[in-house]
């Protein structure tokens, strides 16, 4: 029997995730206004566990500081890519 040892990634808010039970992590993207409030928007990915569950990792972003914003994302997402993939 295959023993597959817990990996915890702590997400920028607190939330964790064991990448033992990662299936899937999607590309990043735009996910509209935030509530109707002018030029404020979210962005971000989801990864998705083998018990189906989504996890939503999102960032708020004003219109002028998306670049900055999406390479934030782009760092957090191939991080846990890495470690994800350095499990398997």
């Amino acid at each position: 029997m295959l023993k597959v040892e817990k990996m915890i990634y702590t997400l920028p808010d607190g939330r964790q995730v064991d990448l033992s039970k990662v299936e899937s992590i999607s590309k990043i993207r735009d996910y509209g206004q935030v509530d109707n409030i002018v030029q404020k928007y979210l962005i971000g990915f989801s990864i998705r566990l083998t018990n189906k569950e989504i996890i939503e990792v999102k960032d708020i972003y004003h219109y002028s500081d998306w670049s900055e914003v999406k390479l934030r994302m782009n760092k957090l997402r191939e991080d846990i890519i890495n470690q994800w993939k350095s499990m398997q």
